[in-house]
């Protein structure tokens, strides 16, 4: 009895270590996107921080969010499981944001735009991204091709969607706070871009 308890829990801790390591993840691929500096190729490489996450099966809040499973008699765990799992990410991302710290006066530029942000506004683009987050996941998942995770991860980027994680990463490098309301309504549409595309693509017709 002892020992199944000791696996299920160094599962748990496995599961969670994964998290880290999916916002440390999205934290190179926000690195190498600064570093580029090439406006038309950026975007695309950002991707090599998904194709990391997707590779190991690191759970991504973004990416799994879309699928969050709606059981009555487990919803609290379930909510519970995903906090902790966004709460990993975003301190796996933050982590590699204050390692590269100073290296990018982009990250600070790039901040600007956001900082300025209302929250209808941080609603919206957390909306969209939700959307493509979702369409990269399930798509690679359906297909098998990192084609299906790149261009959709493209897309947020070249619209200035917004992305919980990825802007954990880059307020960190730049050594800024965003308005008290960001990242709740970032992370809220985020949310609701994914599970809406969930339930259209899903949804049964007549």
């Amino acid at each position: 009895m002892l020992i199944v308890l000791l696996q299920e829990k160094g599962k748990i801790w496995l599961k969670y270590c994964k998290a880290l390591l999916a916002g440390i993840f999205i934290g190179v691929g926000g690195t190498v996107y600064l570093r580029s500096g090439d406006a038309l190729l950026s975007p695309f490489l950002f991707s090599i921080g998904l194709i990391g996450v997707v590779l190991t099966g690191s759970p991504l809040y973004t990416g799994r969010i879309g699928d969050f499973p709606l059981e009555r008699n487990h919803l609290g765990r379930h909510i519970a499981d995903y906090a902790l799992m966004l709460l990993c990410n975003l301190l796996g991302a933050v982590a590699v944001g204050w390692i590269t710290s100073g290296y990018f006066g982009f990250a600070g530029r790039s901040m600007e735009a956001k900082l300025a942000q209302t929250p209808l506004q941080a609603l919206a683009l957390g909306f969209g991204c939700g959307m493509m987050m979702y369409l990269a996941v399930s798509g690679y998942k359906k297909t098998g091709s990192l084609l299906m995770l790149i261009l959709p991860v493209a897309v947020f980027i070249f619209c200035g969607f917004d992305h919980c994680i990825a802007d954990a990463f880059y307020f960190a490098s730049a050594r800024v706070l965003p308005a008290w309301y960001y990242f709740p309504m970032v992370i809220l549409g985020n949310t609701l871009g994914a599970l809406f595309v969930k339930g259209i693509a899903t949804a049964k017709t007549e």
